[in-house]
């Protein structure tokens, strides 16, 4: 009977552990589970975190890309009155050519102050489309010193120009 008590106790020594055995095995599927969640929890994060960093620097280069497009457009506009402005001066090139050819084959019999009235008259006439050509670009957006170079005025006098006839 004694052989029977300690078989008795042998076997449930065994059996108590294959069952720590298998609770520890339990255990370590449950914190390897833990960890995997834990790692999932942070991946998410981190997708998240970047999907939000994707959109921000979406939305910062659409801002770009429509600034961009109105400077594109104004610069469209400015080559164009560029355009135009270039043919007025041809065609004003062409007008004083012609001028200065009639002026030329007048006889020089004519009386001097006819002559100078005359030259006084051009200069008024120059001033006037000077005076004229800077209000309209000004009017275009040009700012004073690309005006200045392109009617050949100073700055200071393409700004009295402009302050005198907006009545500043």
């Amino acid at each position: 009977m004694q052989y029977i008590f300690i078989l008795i106790s042998i076997i449930l020594f065994l059996v108590i552990i294959v069952a720590i055995v298998n609770i520890f095995r339990k255990l370590s599927k449950l914190q390897k589970n833990n960890i995997i969640s834990d790692l999932e929890s942070e991946v998410n994060d981190l997708v998240l975190e970047l999907n939000q960093t994707a959109d921000r620097n979406i939305n910062i280069l659409e801002d770009k890309i429509k600034t961009l497009a109105s400077i594109l457009q104004d610069a469209d506009k400015r080559i164009k009155i560029l355009g135009s402005e270039s043919g007025k001066i041809k065609s004003e090139s062409v007008t004083y050519n012609q001028l200065g050819q009639i002026s030329g084959k007048r006889d020089s019999s004519d009386i001097p102050l006819k002559k100078e009235t005359t030259i006084q008259t051009q200069k008024q006439v120059v001033e006037l489309n000077k005076k004229d050509r800077i209000i309209e670009l000004h009017n275009n957006g040009f700012s004073c010193p690309i005006i200045a170079s392109r009617v050949g005025l100073t700055v200071g006098e393409v700004e009295l120009i402009i302050s005198l006839v907006e009545g500043r």
